[in-house]
């Protein structure tokens, strides 16, 4: 039982996957908690997408991808922003009208390049080929993130629950989103090499949905969505190793079902209690007819 667990560990592109993936845990795992608190899934979806053109032009006139992404994102976001100003459009609305049009500009311009196997690494990533550089550039990034959150965590949690009380406290809230949206398209950034532009939804919003399951409570919150992706993402690593499978697309699986067994199992929350809750007490005992 021992060596199952040791003998991935002699292979260098294990150790980095590993520790790629818990740093993108600690990341992932608190911003990802203001993501679902602030009803954020579906414009993180989109950043993810729209940030894809940038992604392939870096790719291809070989620059590095964080600047130009992080410019795009930034962008893109301030476009959105402007968008679903427009009552007439609304919020979603305005989303899904400009990131899948700039989604499918990517699938352009990487389909004129030619090279099916940059658009594999670009949509469902390399974790299996990154290496300590991509650890470390993640690992100050988000350290820089973790840091903004930290100085700034009572505004943030102001504008997400009670964005109007945060208005009349005369707390810049445009700025405060933009700011948000900003560390939303490092986080994605970052993780792009590890499980891609396609997955990266799931390890933003999965671990942070599962945790809200088994707490309310907001630190708790974001421990146990930390704690889930890394035991999401080691065991994923683990899988892909020993079936010989695509590591990002096995993470995802192995996220979706602990998110699974909380939405089912979680106290007080799961479905499996509900059900039982709703049911009478005479239920619960045999009827032995007196």
């Amino acid at each position: 039982m021992l060596d199952f667990f040791l003998k991935p560990l002699e292979a260098p592109f294990v150790q980095q996957a590993l520790a790629e993936i818990i740093v993108l845990s600690l990341i992932v795992g608190v911003i990802g908690v203001f993501v679902v608190l602030r009803g954020l899934s579906f414009f993180s979806l989109a950043l993810s997408h729209a940030i894809f053109p940038a992604v392939v032009i870096a790719y291809a006139i070989g620059l590095s991808y964080l600047l130009i992404s992080l410019l795009a994102g930034v962008l893109v976001s301030i476009l959105i922003g402007l968008v679903s100003r427009n009552k007439q459009v609304g919020n979603e609305a305005a989303i899904g009208s400009i990131y899948t049009g700039i989604f499918a500009i990517g699938i352009v311009l990487i389909s004129a390049a030619k090279s099916n196997r940059r658009l594999s690494e670009i949509l469902f990533g390399r974790l299996f080929a990154v290496g300590w550089d991509d650890v470390f550039s993640g690992l100050i990034i988000g350290a820089i993130v973790l840091l903004i959150l930290i100085v700034i965590r009572k505004e943030f949690l102001l504008t997400s629950f009670d964005p109007n009380m945060a208005r009349s406290m005369g707390l810049p809230v445009a700025l405060l989103d933009l700011i948000f949206f900003a560390l939303m398209a490092v986080t994605v950034i970052v993780s792009l090499p590890a499980v891609g532009n396609i997955q990266i939804i799931a390890l933003l919003v999965t671990p942070p949905a599962t945790a809200r399951l088994l707490t309310d409570r907001l630190r708790a919150m974001m421990l146990v969505s930390i704690a889930d992706a890394v035991l999401g993402g080691v065991a994923g690593i683990y899988l892909a190793y020993y079936l010989d499978l695509v590591p990002g697309a096995t993470v995802v699986v192995t996220l979706t079902g602990l998110f699974l067994l909380a939405l089912i199992f979680a106290p007080g929350k799961g479905l499996f209690r509900q059900r039982f809750a709703t049911l009478p007490a005479s239920s619960f005992h045999k009827h032995d007819g007196m």
